[in-house]
C-alpha cells in the first residue's frame, strides 16, 4: 500500500523534488501481483495465446544474427547484428546491418503489464553463432514468466551458445561535473530491486542511500575515513529459496559523498559524490509441459550488478552489488548441461561481492548435468507437496496514520493507497492477525528511497481467531515502503496445522512465517532449523 503527502509548491521548493513525495507501500516488500498469478497458471502451462517463440520478421532472421531484443512489455522482439548489453534499450546499435522486428501476437493494448508469456512452444537455439536473448521494457518488480505448452529449448548438442540475460543494471562511473551530485542507483533486472542513489558531495555531504528490496544494501556512511564502510552490498538474495512467489534481488547501497578537501581524495571545490549501487538480478519462470532442454552451449544469466564509483575523486567512493537474481524452472524432464549464473555483483572496488541469488527445479526427471553459479545457500533441486489446511494464519496492514488500507492496496508509488493532506513524520500503523497467536512479535520495516531503513515491532494481543496490534513508525520525507512479517512456532498454531507436514530438505518444519502481501492476501511459510523455506498456502483475508 503506498501513501502520498502532498505539499504547497514553497515546501517543494524549499525541500527538493524527491521530498515532495510521501510514498509508502505497504506490501510483502513490493511484490506485485504478477509473480502469483505465474505460479497459478504453472498447472495449465498458459493458453498458447502468443503463439510459437520466437516470432519470425517478413522474410526471416538472417543465419548469424547475434542479437534479439525482447521488450516485454509492447512484445516485440528486435533482431539485431550489433547490440551494447547493459544498454535498456529496445533498438539496435547505430550502424547495425541487420535492425529487423516482429510481434508476438495478441499483446494488450497499452502493453502486457504482468510479464506473463503463455506459447504453445519456445525454442531459442544458434544461427550458427552465439545468439543473445536480451529482455528489455520490463516493469518495476514484474518477474519475466516464460509458459510453454510443448517445450522450452535453449541452445544446442553442439555447444553453440544461446543466452538469455536478465542481470540487474551495472552502478554508473561517475565523473566529470557529476563529482558533486547524487546519482541514482541502477535498475534491477525483470522481477528485481534498483540500487541504491549515491551521496552527495559537498560541505556537508551525504550518505548513500540503501538499496531497494528486502536486503537491500546499506547505504555508505560519510565522515570517517576513506574506507570499506562507503557502500554495502546487497546482503541477501531473492525473498525465499523456495521462489513462491517469483521475485529477484535486492539492490545493493550508494556510495557516500564526501567535502571538499576530504583525507585522500583530492581537492574538489564542492566535494565528492559516491558512486552509486547496482541493480538486483532478474527473476525468470520457466514452465513447459514437456522437456525443458539447455544445451551444452544454453546459458542463463541473472547476475546482480556492479556497484559504480567515482573515478575523478581519488578514493572510490563505491557503490555496493545487486543479489544475484532467480530462476525457477518447472517441467516434466529437465535436462542438458547448459550453465545457470546467478551471482550477485561486486563492490565497485572487486573486494565485495553481493549474495548470491537462488535456483529451483521442480522435475518428475531430472537429468541435468550443467553448472549453477554463484547460488546461495538454500538453493535446491526437488520440493515436497504440502497438505493444506482449511484455516490460514492471515497477517494485514489495516491502517496508517488513522486512514483504513484499501482492501486490494496497488503497492505502486505511481498510484499512492494512502494520500495525506499534509507531510507526515511519523504515523501509526496498526496490524490484525487470524490465526496467529496471542504475543506474537510484528516486525515492520519502513525502507525510504532516501536515507537509511527504519525497523520497529509491535505485539499482537487478543485471542488465537483474532489478534491485532500497532506501532509508530518514522515515515521517510520521499518514496519508500513499509513491510511486515510474524513469525511464531510450530507447535503454537493450535492444531490448525496437520501433524504430519512436509519435511524441508529433509528436516522438520520448526516456525511458521506469515506476511501480508501486495495484493492484499497474507502468505504462509513453514520454516526449518536451518532455514529451508516452504510456501505453504495462500489465503484471502
Amino acid at each position: 500500500m503506498d501513501t502520498q503527502d502532498r505539499t504547497t509548491a514553497n515546501e517543494r521548493s524549499r525541500r527538493g523534488v524527491l521530498s515532495a513525495l510521501t510514498l509508502i507501500a505497504i506490501a510483502c516488500l513490493l511484490i506485485a501481483g504478477a509473480a502469483e498469478r505465474a505460479s497459478a497458471q504453472v498447472a495449465g502451462y498458459g493458453s498458447g495465446t502468443h503463439g510459437s517463440f520466437p516470432p519470425v520478421p517478413q522474410g526471416g532472421v538472417p543465419s548469424g544474427t547475434v542479437n534479439a531484443v525482447w521488450n516485454i512489455r509492447t512484445g516485440v522482439v528486435r533482431y539485431c547484428s550489433a547490440y551494447t548489453l547493459g544498454t535498456g534499450l529496445d533498438t539496435c546499435d547505430a550502424g547495425s546491418s541487420v535492425d529487423l522486428a516482429a510481434q508476438i501476437p495478441n499483446i494488450p493494448q497499452g502493453g502486457l503489464t504482468t510479464g506473463i508469456y503463455e506459447f504453445t512452444d519456445f525454442n531459442f537455439v544458434p544461427l550458427n553463432t552465439t545468439r543473445r536473448l536480451i529482455i528489455v521494457g520490463h516493469s518495476a518488480n514484474t518477474p519475466l514468466s516464460i509458459l510453454s505448452q510443448a517445450n522450452i529449448t535453449f541452445g544446442d548438442s553442439l555447444g553453440q551458445a544461446a543466452e538469455l540475460y536478465i542481470n540487474g543494471g551495472q552502478g554508473k562511473t561517475i565523473t566529470g561535473s557529476q563529482t558533486g551530485f547524487s546519482s541514482a542507483g541502477a535498475g534491477g533486472g525483470p522481477g528485481g530491486f534498483p540500487g541504491g542513489a549515491s551521496g552527495n558531495g559537498s560541505s556537508t555531504p551525504s550518505n548513500g542511500n540503501a538499496g531497494f528490496g528486502p536486503a537491500g544494501g546499506a547505504g555508505g556512511q560519510t565522515g570517517s575515513s576513506v574506507s570499506a564502510t562507503f557502500a554495502g552490498a546487497a546482503t541477501a538474495g531473492p525473498l525465499n529459496p523456495s521462489l513462491t512467489p517469483l521475485s529477484g534481488g535486492s539492490g545493493g547501497g550508494g556510495g557516500a559523498g564526501v567535502a571538499p578537501g576530504f583525507q585522500g581524495c583530492g581537492g574538489n571545490v564542492v566535494g565528492w559524490g559516491g558512486g552509486p549501487g547496482g541493480g538486483g538480478g532478474g527473476a525468470l519462470l520457466l514452465a513447459a509441459a514437456g522437456i525443458v532442454t539447455l544445451g551444452n552451449g544454453g546459458r542463463l544469466f541473472a547476475y546482480g550488478g556492479n556497484g559504480g564509483f567515482n573515478q575523478d575523486s581519488g578514493c572510490g567512493l563505491w557503490g555496493g552489488g545487486g543479489a544475484g537474481g532467480s530462476i525457477r524452472i518447472v517441467a516434466q524432464q529437465f535436462t542438458g548441461a547448459g550453465a545457470i549464473y546467478v551471482a550477485g555483483g561486486l563492490r565497485a572496488d572487486g573486494q565485495v561481492r553481493a549474495s548470491g541469488g537462488f535456483v529451483r527445479i521442480e522435475t518428475s526427471s531430472n537429468t541435468y548435468a550443467g553448472p549453477i553459479d554463484g547460488a546461495a545457500g538454500g538453493s535446491f533441486i526437488s520440493f515436497p507437496t504440502t497438505p493444506v489446511p482449511g484455516s490460514q494464519p492471515i497477517l494485514q496492514i489495516t491502517a496508517l496514520g488513522g486512514m483504513t488500507a484499501p482492501a486490494s492496496p496497488s503497492a505502486a508509488l505511481s498510484s499512492p493507497d494512502v494520500t495525506f493532506a499534509q507531510p507526515v513524520s511519523q504515523a501509526v500503523v496498526e496490524l490484525a492477525g487470524t490465526n496467529v497467536p496471542d504475543g506474537t512479535q510484528v516486525t515492520i520495516k519502513v525502507v525510504p528511497a532516501t536515507g537509511s531503513p527504519v525497523t520497529t515491532t509491535a505485539t499482537l494481543s487478543g485471542s488465537f481467531g483474532g489478534t491485532t496490534g500497532q506501532a509508530t513508525v518514522t515515515l521517510p520525507p520521499g518514496a519508500g515502503m513499509i513491510t511486515a512479517s510474524a513469525t511464531f512456532n510450530v507447535s503454537q498454531s493450535a492444531g490448525l496445522l496437520p501433524a504430519s507436514l512436509p519435511l524441508l530438505d529433509g528436516e522438520k518444519p520448526q516456525q511458521v512465517e506469515v506476511v501480508a502481501m501486495a495484493d492484499g492476501t497474507s502468505r504462509t511459510y513453514l520454516l526449518s532449523r536451518t532455514g529451508a523455506r516452504f510456501e505453504l498456502a495462500r489465503a484471502t483475508p
